[in-house]
């Protein structure tokens, strides 16, 4: 069970009995959280209330009075959005957006950013006063126009950053490395695989042969029966039908071969629909192939711009669905696409990609491996173990986040124990503890060992307080 923070806060000595009973005082007076409480009556400073606060939810915290913010993250990110949710944009790499959260366990919060920004989004939590301070401050600066950055009142003026900007950002474990438990699986750092033989499933010589004459579509709909009509309408259409019910199944399907159209629910158990949507229009393998997303929760012009404009969707339409409509914008998308990749020579591209990736990681290039990678994920998405050797290289580069990232997408692609294990590894060691957590969780189902369970298991107890 986690502690209160009141308990946490006597334990690390931030502040004596005397002030923690001042400070409840406080806050039974005047509302709001305790942390905050603390920080009002002046007995600690936001970054050590952020470390005991991460502490008790295992999710890094940012230390927003230290840090430099880039305004230009706030253009599609609407003051009103931050003010609803708690939350603020603080750092974008590619696809991936940090955002600092009074709640970073709020799953419908973090949602509605995903699906606002198009981002994966990495949850950091801030303290909530300051946060409210943070973003107030930063979109009246961004108002003002005559600012770049907004930096916290703590921020030394003599830190280097680039345009962008600067994160201190503090987890919940000990400083000291000895006082951390102990992985139960005790192994030396794990060799990136860079051979050519990925052995992924893009291609399958026992799938059968594809009708010339009829266009292969990829039906993904979780509604049973919705989806046997629509699958019953395509095929008395002249369509060849791969149903999926799930996420889950649409990628196994996607990582065996590809259709030349996608029909696509957005809310789906699994994976994501505006993730898979965004993968195969974001990948050079795969942007070809029309998507048609269709959903019964996103409703409007509005979030069908959105979804046409972050997702790269082709077309979007909403239940319940006229069947004529939706055959002429599928028909329409299919005439409008470009030309097709053959499944031989997306292989090609990734396994020559693969290759360069193997030749600069060998000259000790980790950055040009990392390179090369990224083509050979563009033009194989789907491709699991592709992600994880990515991860595995951005932890190598010192850049966790990345590198979390991508081992999320192979566990969701594919969660082996080897998979999980290293995202459980990864999680623990950047202070991403429930996470982590979770991740041990898993592990112990996958794995098949009684001792390497019993190990596990042990390791779990001492991981949460």
């Amino acid at each position: 069970m986690t502690k209160r923070i009141g308990n946490l806060l006597l334990e690390a000595g931030i502040v004596s009995n005397d002030q923690l009973k001042a400070a409840i005082g406080r806050q039974r007076r005047f509302g709001g959280r305790l942390a905050t409480s603390c920080l009002a009556q002046g007995y600690c400073d936001e970054r050590a209330l952020a470390r005991i606060l991460s502490r008790q939810l295992g999710v890094p915290f940012v230390v927003l009075s230290r840090s430099a913010i880039p305004l230009s993250l706030l253009d599609n990110f609407p003051l009103d959005l931050a003010r609803k949710l708690n939350a603020l944009p603080v750092h974008r790499h590619d696809r991936e957006l940090i955002v600092a959260m009074a709640d970073p366990t709020n799953i419908a919060y973090l949602d509605e950013i995903r699906f606002t920004t198009g981002a994966r989004v990495i949850e950091h939590g801030a303290m909530i006063g300051c946060l409210h301070d943070a973003i107030e401050d930063a979109y009246r600066l961004k108002e003002r126009g005559d600012a770049v950055f907004c930096q916290g009142v703590d921020f030394d003026p003599s830190t280097q950053f680039g345009d962008e900007g600067h994160l201190e950002i503090v987890v919940g474990q000990s400083d000291d490395p000895a006082a951390r438990p102990d992985s139960p699986v005790v192994s030396p750092e794990p060799e990136i695989d860079m051979s050519s033989d990925w052995v992924d499933r893009l291609t399958c010589t026992d799938q059968p042969a594809d009708d010339p004459g009829k266009l292969n579509l990829l039906l993904v709909e979780d509604e049973h029966d919705l989806r046997k009509m629509l699958a019953e309408f395509f095929t008395k259409s002249g369509c060849d039908v791969w149903e999926a019910a799930d996420g889950t199944e649409a990628v196994r399907m996607l990582q065996e071969r590809l259709p030349q159209a996608i029909v696509l629910d957005a809310m789906l158990p699994g994976v994501h629909g505006f993730d898979i949507c965004y993968r195969v229009k974001h990948s050079e393998g795969t942007r070809h192939i029309p998507v048609v997303m269709i959903s019964a929760v996103y409703r409007g012009w509005r979030y069908a711009d959105d979804v046409r404009r972050l997702y790269g969707a082709d077309a979007f339409l909403e239940k319940p669905l006229r069947l004529d409509e939706l055959k002429h914008v599928l028909d329409k998308c299919v005439s409008e696409s470009g030309s097709v990749a053959s499944p031989e020579e997306l292989n090609k591209m990734a396994n020559d990609a693969l290759q360069e990736a193997a030749v600069a990681y060998r000259k000790g290039d980790l950055f040009g491996a990392a390179h090369h990678l990224k083509e050979a994920v563009e033009a194989a998405p789907f491709s699991p173990s592709l992600h994880h050797r990515l991860g595995l290289l951005y932890d190598r580069l010192d850049e966790p986040y990345r590198a979390i990232a991508e081992m999320e997408r192979a566990v969701q692609l594919e969660p082996t124990y080897k998979q999980v294990l290293s995202l459980a590894q990864l999680y623990e060691k950047t202070g991403f503890t429930s996470k982590a957590f979770e991740a041990w969780e898993r592990c112990l189902r996958l794995s098949e060992d009684p001792a390497e369970q019993e190990r596990i298991h042990n390791h779990m107890d001492k991981l949460l307080p």
